[in-house]
């Protein structure tokens, strides 16, 4: 029982909480309209995330298959998250995940549902948009786009739900504000993932850049290495055109753990996973910081 409710607390892998709330965060900033409305949106964003997370578990199981087999048949497990494939280890059912994400979901709901009641109901639109990225996600995976749809749920959807509780919002800018946090998480997290997976999931019918990545035997460490360098160079348009403030550079300084991260990639996939998880946690948090003081 004790070891059900631990998994259940885990399918939302809450690792990735600080990227769901450092994005909603800028939009907020950008905006630059502070209230309790703000709480609602960031918990709204959260729940929303978790639910994610647990709904990508039911799928990998039950529609792509890619978690289904023995230990060494189905994706690896990852040293950042926990409650990984509980599904073939026989703890929960595929009613119990759906469940808990459902769970999850309604919570999520409950928040947004309140800004929609204070502000506009146009957040249910970019709420919904966001929720479906998670079948767009497990969809992609077959379809060489699972990135482009993990990037635009963790970046341009959730600046645009903070931007959403805002009086005057503009979506336009939340979109294109949330491109760099599209590019580290949906191509550059998202590939180092699919890249430990792709040896048992390749013969499944994986295909994204992760997996292809490993198919042709190309460096993981420098083909991240120029997402980081296509990361910032977004950046820099994104503050010279005015979308961002010129303080948002401060996260240009996430190239020190970076740097590590591609020391250590193909050395001790575990310590370099670390060092960019790091990176791009304290990219994010610099960026949203710089937009929040200099906004």
């Amino acid at each position: 029982m004790k070891d059900k409710i631990k998994t259940h607390l885990g399918l939302g892998r809450f690792f990735a909480l600080p990227a769901a709330v450092c994005a909603v965060l800028l939009g907020i900033a950008l905006g630059g309209h502070w209230s309790w409305l703000s709480v609602m949106v960031v918990l709204g964003a959260i729940f929303q995330m978790a639910y994610a997370h647990s709904f990508n578990t039911l799928l990998d199981y039950s529609w792509t298959g890619f978690d289904k087999g023995t230990e060494e048949e189905r994706s690896k497990g990852k040293v950042y998250t926990r409650a990984q494939q509980p599904i073939a280890a026989g703890i929960l059912t595929p009613k119990e995940v759906l469940a808990n994400g459902l769970v999850y979901l309604a919570i999520s709901a409950i928040f947004i549902g309140i800004v929609a009641w204070q502000i506009s109901p146009i957040i249910w639109a970019i709420w919904v948009v966001t929720a479906l990225c998670t079948f767009w996600y497990s969809w992609g995976k077959l379809h060489w786009n699972c990135e482009l749809a993990l990037g635009t749920g963790f970046g341009p959807l959730a600046v645009m739900l903070g931007m959403a509780s805002q009086p005057n919002p503009d979506f336009l800018v939340a979109f294109l504000a949330g491109i760099p946090f599209l590019i580290l998480w949906g191509y550059g997290a998202e590939t180092i993932d699919q890249w430990t997976d792709a040896e048992p999931n390749w013969p499944r019918g994986l295909k994204n850049m992760g997996a292809l990545v490993w198919k042709n035997n190309i460096s993981i460490s420098m083909f991240v290495a120029w997402l980081v360098c296509v990361t910032f160079f977004s950046q820099l348009f994104l503050i010279a055109g005015g979308v961002l403030a010129p303080l948002t550079a401060l996260s240009l300084s996430s190239f020190i753990p970076f740097s590590f991260c591609f020391l250590y990639l193909e050395k001790n996939l575990k310590v370099g996973v670390w060092w960019g998880l790091g990176a791009i946690f304290l990219h994010m948090l610099l960026l949203t910081i710089g937009q929040i003081i200099g906004g």
